[in-house]
């Protein structure tokens, strides 16, 4: 029998290295979905995207599958709040977008041109792949959520309009139903660099910016229930203005209590937009004004502690997951309703609804997963290639697509 040296090494594998190596693969993961780097990044701004995107994403999960949970269970007012209040989701992007897109633009050395063709170049790849799912879907499925019925010329223009992002702005059917957003956002690309140049605001005083930001918020409001077509939403761009000019208030010393003070505030702010959304007794000429403004002023708040508090909401917010989430909440803004739709006509091969609250819980989990699964791979295949790395490539200070989605 052959005898060991006794000074052979042994070698034992540590205890650690599975741990190691599963650490070693989870930051590979995560290092996909990171897409920016430097001192001017704000980490908490990509887990608030994360957050909004989510909201949306609860928006059409219980419009889709309201009708498997209990009527009056907790589970079914969950998803009923959720469901509401998932819509302030796009005045946090509008927010976030506000806040972004001042800042590029009030700068001396702004470009007009290279400013516009960031843009395009940062909405239209992904945007134009998830259009041709749709066409296709449009031409070939038999949902008649999908069909548009009318002439060649009817059917051309419709395609056309949707093309040019005019949905939203314009009183046009989106085939993307989520992208109506993108035609505020390209107002607001449009119309904000003319506003600055116009007033010459660059060589104005700050009071006098916030001043004139804040008169454009009154009159959106006030003149919103007079039109047969508002667009008083818009007003969340103004709010992240605001917010950009005065973000020097925010980053004083933060505190827990400090933090849990605006979470709280926050979260009564959704209350309370879900309590006017529905009650019966609350015009619906001003329902869109008065709850546009609470969710502007609480993503206010909640943007500007998060972004530069650096306190308890700031690290909830730069979770990694949730962050995750945020750099590629473009793609899954843009593909989640397909996602869920594929879900649901799934389930209802084998359950039809009714009292379900343990499988509707199953259903949530099958949605997101599959939402975040595609919506990755769309990520890298398409929005990081096309519009992420080589946006940087010609522009240092690349800005995030932040729409809402």
């Amino acid at each position: 029998m052959a005898m060991q040296m006794e000074d052979e090494p042994v070698l034992i594998e540590s205890p650690a290295a599975p741990i190691k190596a599963f650490e070693v693969w989870r930051d590979r993961i995560a290092n996909i979905y990171e897409t920016e780097s430097g001192s001017s990044r704000i980490i908490p701004m990509e887990g608030v995207r994360g957050w909004a995107v989510l909201l949306v994403f609860f928006v059409h999960f219980n419009t889709a599958f309201s009708k498997y949970v209990i009527s009056g269970s907790p589970l079914f007012h969950v998803s009923e709040f959720l469901g509401t209040v998932g819509a302030t989701g796009v005045d946090l992007f509008f927010v976030i977008s506000g806040y972004l897109i001042y800042g590029a633009v009030i700068r001396s050395k702004f470009n007009y041109r290279r400013f516009l063709r960031r843009r395009v170049q940062r909405i239209y790849p992904t945007f134009l792949f998830i259009f041709l799912i749709y066409i296709g879907l449009w031409a070939f499925s038999s949902d008649e959520n999908f069909k548009f019925h009318g002439t060649i010329g009817e059917k051309a223009a419709y395609i056309t309009q949707n093309l040019l992002l005019m949905p939203g702005i314009f009183r046009v059917r989106a085939m993307i139903i989520v992208a109506w957003s993108l035609s505020y956002e390209m107002f607001f690309y449009l119309l904000l660099p003319l506003v600055v140049a116009l007033t010459g605001m660059r060589r104005s005083s700050r009071e006098f910016r916030v001043s004139f930001f804040l008169a454009l918020i009154a009159a959106g409001v006030l003149i919103s229930p007079l039109m047969a077509h508002p667009h008083v939403r818009l007003i969340g761009f103004l709010f992240g203005i605001i917010l950009f000019e005065v973000a020097d208030v925010f980053r004083s010393r933060s505190s827990n209590i400090k933090d849990l003070m605006v979470l709280g505030a926050y979260l009564c702010g959704l209350g309370l937009i879900f309590a006017i959304d529905t009650a019966s007794t609350v015009p619906e000429s001003i329902v869109l004004p008065l709850t546009s403004v609470i969710a502007g002023v609480a993503s206010f708040l909640f943007c500007g502690f998060c972004f530069h508090g650096g306190g308890l909401l700031s690290r909830a917010l730069s979770w990694r997951p949730l962050r995750a989430l945020g750099n590629m909440s473009y793609s899954f803004y843009l593909f989640h309703g397909l996602a869920i739709g594929v879900v649901k006509q799934t389930v209802h091969r084998f359950i039809q609804p009714g009292d379900h609250n343990l499988a509707f819980l199953g259903m949530l989990v099958a949605a997101l997963a599959v939402s975040w699964i595609v919506s990755s791979l769309v990520f890298i295949a398409i929005e990081r290639p096309l519009s992420i790395d080589v946006g940087r490539k010609q522009v240092r200070p690349s800005l995030p697509a932040v729409v809402a989605s």
